[in-house]
């Protein structure tokens, strides 16, 4: 019986368990984009949103992962919706970006596009990139509110620190075009 045991305890602690999928999986090599919706409040009961206050605050902090399948880069923005437009108001909203080891590499506040610092910021694959958005939103007469997050992408260009190899060959032409100057001058 215990032998049993510990050979299912020892099968099961074999199998693969994969790490969850992330929230949004994104290809900058082909110039991905994401529009990410989010209802703060609605008082419309059809909605998954919580229903406004009127007057009062609403205050939440959430986070969400994003995987990156080639390298690039990456920029994001936000737009923000509130009806009826003088109804309230977001008087706090500062969101994070960060890589894999969790750390923060970009950051942004307000609304805008491409309002986050540093811009253009280096993404890859070989982990999940986390989006961390707090925000506080006050009501005085609104009837819904949300935001919505553009995340663009790009690939990677420019300023590439070119393979060992390329510089490798870059070098032997380098040689061999000299050796050839020097031939020509001796004749």
């Amino acid at each position: 019986m215990k032998l049993t045991r510990l050979i299912l305890a020892t099968a099961f602690a074999a199998l693969p368990f994969a790490a969850p999928a992330a929230d949004l999986t994104m290809n900058p090599a082909l110039g991905d984009f994401a529009f990410r919706p989010f209802g703060v409040c609605d008082n419309d009961a059809g909605t998954p949103a919580p229903s406004c206050p009127t007057p009062g605050v609403i205050e939440n902090t959430f986070s969400f992962t994003v995987a990156f399948l080639t390298p690039g880069h990456e920029n994001a923005g936000f737009t923000f919706s509130i009806t009826p437009d003088m109804g309230g108001d977001f008087t706090t909203f500062e969101w994070t970006f960060k890589d894999p080891t969790s750390t923060i590499i970009a950051s942004g506040s307000g609304e805008g596009f491409n309002n986050q610092l540093p811009h253009d910021v280096a993404v890859g694959p070989g982990g999940d990139y986390t989006y961390t958005i707090h925000y506080v939103l006050t009501s005085q007469t609104l009837t819904s509110a949300g935001f919505t997050m553009v995340i663009t992408t790009g690939p990677t260009t420019g300023n590439q620190t070119p393979e060992p190899g390329t510089l490798a060959l870059l070098a032997l032409g380098l040689v061999g075009a000299g050796v050839a100057a020097r031939r020509r001058r001796s004749l």
